[in-house]
């Protein structure tokens, strides 16, 4: 097991623009794909998601060449995720596949959600919808965890009570299918495969007598009846396979569940049955159910940025008032005033912070960096501080983000020869300290990192080290002169 100020663990996935989202990233193992991996990826803000079970903190991309390539975290610390490997995050790939998908084909109010009450990530992915012209939500299921028989006939009878349709797709190690199967005759599969720098995801149908033909999800689409694949065609009486009617399963067929009732205005559950019901909800109802769950979502984000939305980034910010600007177009009626008033400030504050610099500037701060240490190295001279780097060099050094100003020492080292110490050393806090981002530096360059009560007497020495080294050198490059012997 990795102690606390080392991480050795190979993560192959991660999630992109800050730690809650919901876009995964796929780091290829081998050098010659990494390349192609970054340049996709030219702020490299990556991150343990959350919703990849993670602990949140920043990870770096690394490059090897006689290994594979992974991702690693940034700061060093206990990590609670247990899955890393490259399926680790398919929950995502198809969560994102199915709502564009479904998107594309003109459903309305498409949301996913990849953790339900009681479940863990990674068992379900659920994608919710109304059709044109209907106010109904429907729900398609991604069953990814194992259930028995019994758990998942319960889950579906409880689901078709909620929803006015249900849906079920079948991840790879659902074991689930075959009860399906023998119920209609078919199921729906889903799985992710890599495809260069990302992961896609493919649907076939399994059939009792034939292997599963597997197909990209464009070439499926969603119908009236339900999920239709390449291998299904559709008759009055519903999807049959293709060529020919399905015949039933040798085994009994499970009882198909009631035709669900009606459901409630506020899409929680259905109309009371018996003699009389009650009156069918209003539009406005739907409406105002909408609004409700839209505005909620804000509260939650705004309550999430007022915690730690100082210390986003821009594009992290920006992400996240793209996600609350996303939820106010989805309503029917404004957010009231005090939440429009919390959103406005925020847009301000976004407005009001510096743009991140480029991949392209980083290096050239760097150059300029390298140079300026270096002749602090050769003049045996005391650290400096970023002010005075500023000062020296360029008024814009001091003030870039915490992140920039480590991409920036890790240029300006990258070339280092590993026995020699970095020249990121010689930039120091105030007070002749080690430098808070020093020990970042280090672990993205794969140098030791030392404990947190040990950094300031490991830097002196890293320090000491420069000196010794250019007394060294002069010693060994001088010039002896003696006199000339004339007789």
């Amino acid at each position: 097991m990795p102690t606390e100020e080392e991480d050795t663990r190979k993560v192959q996935t991660a999630v992109a623009g800050f730690p809650d989202a919901d876009r995964p990233v796929y780091l290829p193992m081998d050098a010659a794909s990494y390349d192609r991996f970054i340049r996709e990826y030219p702020t490299r803000e990556f991150y343990c998601g959350t919703l990849l079970d993670g602990c949140g903190r920043k990870l770096t991309a690394r490059k090897y060449r006689d290994k594979k390539c992974h991702f690693a975290h940034v700061v060093s610390g206990r990590c609670r995720r247990t899955s890393t490997n490259e399926t680790s995050a398919d929950h995502l790939y198809m969560g994102r596949a199915l709502a564009a998908w479904m998107k594309e084909q003109k459903y309305r109010n498409v949301q996913v959600r990849y953790k339900q009450r009681g479940q863990n990530l990674r068992e379900t992915v659920d994608i919710t919808y109304t059709r044109e012209g209907s106010p109904l939500r429907h729900l398609m299921r991604v069953q990814l965890a194992r259930r028995s028989k019994t758990e998942w006939e319960n889950s579906d009878t409880e689901l078709h009570g909620q929803w006015a349709g249900v849906q079920w797709l079948f991840g790879p190690d659902s074991m689930l299918a075959n009860w399906q199967m023998d119920r209609q005759g078919y199921a729906i599969r889903i799985q992710c495969r890599p495809s260069g720098i990302t992961r896609v995801v493919d649907v076939g149908v399994q059939f009792a007598d034939a292997p599963v033909e597997w197909v990209p999800l464009s070439r499926c689409r969603m119908t009236s009846h339900g999920f239709q694949a390449p291998a299904l065609a559709i008759t009055p009486t519903g999807f049959v396979r293709q060529g020919r009617e399905v015949r039933p399963s040798a085994s009994p067929p499970v009882e198909t569940p009631a035709p669900s009732p009606a459901l409630s205005p506020a899409g929680v559950g259905p109309f009371p049955s018996g003699g009389s019901r009650s009156p069918a909800p209003t539009l406005d109802q739907f409406r105002a159910g909408d609004d409700r769950r839209a505005t909620a979502r804000v509260v939650s984000i705004l309550d999430r940025l007022d915690r730690t939305g100082d210390d986003l980034h821009h594009d992290q910010l920006q992400a996240v008032l793209r996600e609350i600007a996303g939820c106010e177009k989805a309503m029917w009626r404004p957010l009231s005033p005090p939440l429009s008033r919390r959103v406005a400030a925020w847009r301000a504050h976004l407005d009001a912070m510096v743009e991140r610099p480029t991949l392209r500037e980083i290096c050239g701060y760097a150059d300029r960096v390298r140079w300026a240490l270096g002749m602090v190295a050769a003049r045996t001279a005391p650290p400096v501080t970023w002010m005075e780097l500023g000062d020296r060099l360029d008024g814009r050094l001091p003030a870039l983000h915490p992140d920039d100003k480590v991409s920036v020492l890790v240029e300006v080292d990258r070339a280092t020869c590993s026995d020699r110490p970095l020249l990121s050393a010689l930039v120091a806090a105030r007070g002749n300290r080690v430098h808070p981002l020093y020990a970042q530096v280090l672990h993205h360059l794969d140098r030791p990192v030392p404990a947190a009560e040990q950094a300031q007497a490991s830097w002196e020495a890293d320090v000491l080290e420069h000196r010794r080294l250019r007394v060294f050198e002069d010693r060994q490059y001088s010039v002896i002169v003696q006199p000339l012997d004339r007789s």
